[in-house]
C-alpha cells in the first residue's frame, strides 16, 4: 500500500524532528523538512509530490507561511495544508483562513490531534472533486476552526488550564481530561472544585471536610478514602499534599 507523503515545513528543528518522528510512528512517510520557502521550493524542484503539508505559520524570514501556503495552491492545488502555531489568537486563525488550510494545529501538538487532523484533511481534499465544492469545503472547514477558536476564547475565561491536560470548567463545575470530562462522584467533584477556587494554593483537609460533609461528621478514614478513589482517576500528581498541612491541585504554567 502507497505510503502518505507529507511534506514537513517548520524553522524549529527540534519540533521539526518530533514531527518527522511521530509522522513515522503513524505509518506516514515525511518527505521532507524545509525551514522556509527557499528550501520549500528547492525540494520541490527535485521532484517531491507531497500528499498534504503541514507548515508553520511563522516561518522565520521575510515570507510567513501562511503567504507561501497561499504561493503553493498555484503550484500544488490539490495538496492540502495544515498549519502548525504557538499562537492561538483568533486574528491569526482568520489570516489563515486565508490561505485555504484545511486544518490548524497548537503547538505543542498532541499526537492524536494531530493524527485525526490529518485523516480529516486528507479525506477532504480526495472527497472535494470539482473547485467549488472544493472551496466551499475549506471555507467550511475555515469556518469551523474560527467557531472552534471563540468557543475556547470564552471558555478561557471561565476555566482553569491544569497540569497533565486537564481543564476545569467552572461554570458547569466539570473536570475535563482533554475533550472528555471525567466522571467523578458528588464528593470527589466537591474537592476538584474547592481546590480549584484556590488554584496553586494550599487548602487545609480541615476546609475540604467541611465542604463534602457539612451536615454530617467525617473521620479522616473517610476523607482519605474519597481521596484515595480521586486519585485513581486522575493523574497522580495533579493534587499535591504539602507537608501534611494541606492539599493543592497544580496549574498548568506553575
Amino acid at each position: 500500500m502507497k505510503k502518505i507523503k507529507i511534506l514537513i515545513v517548520e524553522d524549529e528543528s527540534i519540533i521539526a524532528l518530533n514531527l518527522k518522528e511521530t509522522l513515522l510512528d503513524f505509518g506516514y512517510e515525511p518527505c521532507g523538512i524545509a525551514p522556509n520557502k527557499c528550501k520549500t521550493m528547492k525540494l520541490l524542484e527535485k521532484g517531491i509530490k507531497p500528499d498534504l503539508i503541514l507548515m508553520d505559520i511563522y516561518l522565520k524570514g521575510p515570507t510567513t507561511g501562511i503567504e507561501l501556503a497561499k504561493e503553493l495552491k498555484a503550484i500544488l492545488p490539490e495538496t492540502p495544508v495544515i498549519f502548525l502555531t504557538a499562537n492561538s489568537e483568533l486574528t491569526t486563525i482568520q489570516k489563515a483562513s486565508e490561505a485555504l488550510a484545511y486544518g490548524y494545529i497548537i503547538k505543542p501538538f498532541k499526537k492524536d490531534a494531530l493524527r485525526a487532523s490529518i485523516e480529516i484533511a486528507l479525506k477532504k481534499a480526495s472527497n472535494d472533486s470539482s473547485t467549488s465544492t472544493k472551496l466551499g469545503a475549506i471555507e467550511n472547514v475555515n469556518k469551523t476552526l474560527i467557531h472552534q477558536l471563540n468557543m475556547s476564547t470564552e471558555k478561557r475565561y471561565r476555566t482553569i488550564q491544569l497540569k497533565y491536560g486537564y481543564l476545569y470548567d467552572r461554570e458547569k463545575n466539570i473536570l475535563y481530561y482533554g475533550d472528555e470530562p471525567v466522571k467523578l462522584t458528588h464528593k470527589e467533584l466537591k474537592i476538584i472544585e474547592l481546590l480549584c477556587k484556590s488554584p496553586g494554593h494550599l487548602v487545609s483537609q480541615e476546609q475540604i471536610e467541611y465542604a463534602i460533609w457539612q451536615d454530617e461528621p467525617a473521620g479522616y478514614a473517610a476523607f482519605r478514602s474519597v481521596l484515595f478513589r480521586l486519585r485513581n482517576k486522575i493523574h497522580k500528581d495533579l493534587i499535591l499534599n504539602q507537608n501534611n498541612t494541606g492539599y493543592k491541585i497544580q496549574l498548568l504554567n506553575h
